[in-house]
């Protein structure tokens, strides 16, 4: 039988991004543009939001000056083969280190992988302290992951938290994309597979052209 579990967020307009002073605030919003009487039943909604609202991808134009835009990532790298790694020993505030991920990989090759991190730490998501507790990856631990060369590395603890010591703004995924790996943040349910057995990644943005992002519907399948 097959099992397909999302491990996307729910795209609403509850969860309010708290946006830095100076720039501009885009939180979801839906507006009905249409709704016709007389049981024709049609409505249209229209909607404004970030593209790096809930579960999304980031392609290197988001940091990397005159970097490829989201069309250019070949659709492969969001559909395939996918690992999770168990890393729920970690700690509220603590890091994530290399050979916490290489143990957790247990010999597995990331070359050309579609790696997810599972802290559990997105059952908090939207509650207070959410960021200030997250879980974070070490700046050792992106490089390490870097120098395998996965497609892509998806996670569910605090996207852009950065280690006490990093060594700039937004480290893990300024380098992830850099080095031409998908990052995806804000995953959940990761607790809802069974990492024993094969599974198939499911994560396509829509299909913008020119931008540095995408929300995704990522959903997890195994037989």
């Amino acid at each position: 039988m097959r099992n397909l579990v999302d491990i996307s967020l729910s795209l609403d307009a509850d969860y309010r991004h708290q946006t830095p002073k100076g720039v501009k605030n885009v939180q979801l919003e839906f507006e009905l543009i249409k709704d016709y009487p007389g049981g024709q039943g049609q409505q249209v909604r229209a909607v404004r939001m970030r593209l790096h609202h809930g579960t999304h991808v980031d392609a290197p134009m988001h940091f990397v000056p005159g970097g490829a835009t989201l069309e250019k990532i070949p659709l492969e790298t969001f559909y395939g083969e996918a690992m999770v790694l168990d890393l729920t020993a970690i700690g509220q505030n603590e890091p994530i280190e290399p050979a916490q991920v290489e143990a957790a990989l247990g010999g597995r090759d990331l070359n050309g992988a579609r790696v997810l991190l599972r802290t559990d730490w997105n059952a908090h998501y939207g509650e207070p302290g959410y960021f200030e507790a997250s879980p974070y990856i070490s700046p050792k631990a992106v490089d390490w992951i870097c120098a395998r060369k996965p497609l892509l590395v998806g996670y569910d603890y605090s996207h852009p938290k950065d280690a006490p010591d990093t060594p700039a703004p937004v480290y893990a995924v300024r380098t992830f994309l850099e080095n031409e790996i998908v990052p995806m943040g804000y995953l959940r349910n990761l607790d809802q597979v069974d990492p024993g057995r094969p599974m198939i990644l499911s994560a396509f943005p829509l299909a913008f052209s020119g931008v540095e992002a995408s929300p995704v519907r990522a959903v997890l399948i195994q037989d």
